[in-house]
């Protein structure tokens, strides 16, 4: 899924107009309104160069667990235990070994390098399992 820029421009205006009627309501200076929207604008201008320039399929994908709901995870079957949606834990049971092996491996920080020495298979395989894998599940 990759940033759209005229799409975040639309939220950021429909919000920054309801809040500047909100201001004028409340009786708020003009100038202030306008320095607020300036401060604004280029907050808004800041996060979407960088969001424009990070990659959501990186191993971002396997790093979206909180810190604080981390458990120990050393097999598939902790992996799997750790799910709660029933639906993606149902999903994966029908997944096969191999790519629920990248998984846990991933989500243990190995490279795909090492992945495909441990597992003896090619790099290209792993990224096409989980590229499979990705839009599978946002299919579902």
């Amino acid at each position: 899924m990759v940033y759209n820029h005229a799409k975040e421009e639309s939220k950021w205006k429909k919000w920054k107009e309801q809040e500047e009627r909100l201001l004028r309501s409340l009786n708020v200076d003009e100038d202030i309104i306008m320095e607020l929207r300036k401060y604004d604008w280029n907050a808004f201008k800041l996060e979407r160069r960088i969001r424009e320039k990070q990659n959501l399929t990186d191993n971002i994908f396997f790093y979206n667990l909180p810190y604080y709901d981390k458990k120990e995870i050393h097999s598939v079957e902790d992996l799997l235990n750790d799910i709660e949606d029933e639906s993606l834990l149902h999903y994966l049971y029908q997944t096969d070994k191999t790519t629920l092996t990248i998984i846990l491996l991933k989500i243990l920080g190995y490279s795909t390098k090492d992945i495909s020495e441990i597992l003896k298979i090619k790099s290209s395989t792993i990224y096409m399992k989980i590229h499979r894998l990705k839009n599978k599940l946002k299919n579902m």
